[in-house]
């Protein structure tokens, strides 16, 4: 009787764990998806950068003072695709 509870047992707890650590589904190409948007997203915007101000010495040689201001910068489509590229291809390193 024991014998058989035991065998009982063990074959309850093999089925329960090969269960519990069975493969995932892969959704990979769902999270590559949605990391490619993003990077998308986040390159079609342009930069925002603060320019100190300064002196600027103008060609005849007098100087204008300029204040300090945002300047917006949008890349150019093959920035783009560098950067994109080189987000694509990094890799997983230990």
């Amino acid at each position: 009787m024991k014998n058989t509870y035991f065998l009982n047992l063990i074959i309850l707890f093999s089925l329960f764990s090969g269960a519990s650590f069975a493969q995932q589904i892969n959704k990979g190409n769902n999270e590559i998806g949605f990391l490619k948007t993003d990077i998308v997203k986040k390159l079609n915007t342009p930069s925002k950068i603060w320019i100190n101000g300064g002196w600027e010495i103008k060609s005849d040689g007098t100087r204008v003072w300029k204040k300090g201001h945002w300047e917006f910068e949008e890349k150019t489509f093959q920035q783009k695709s560098e950067i994109f590229r080189s987000k694509m291809n990094e890799k997983n390193r230990v």
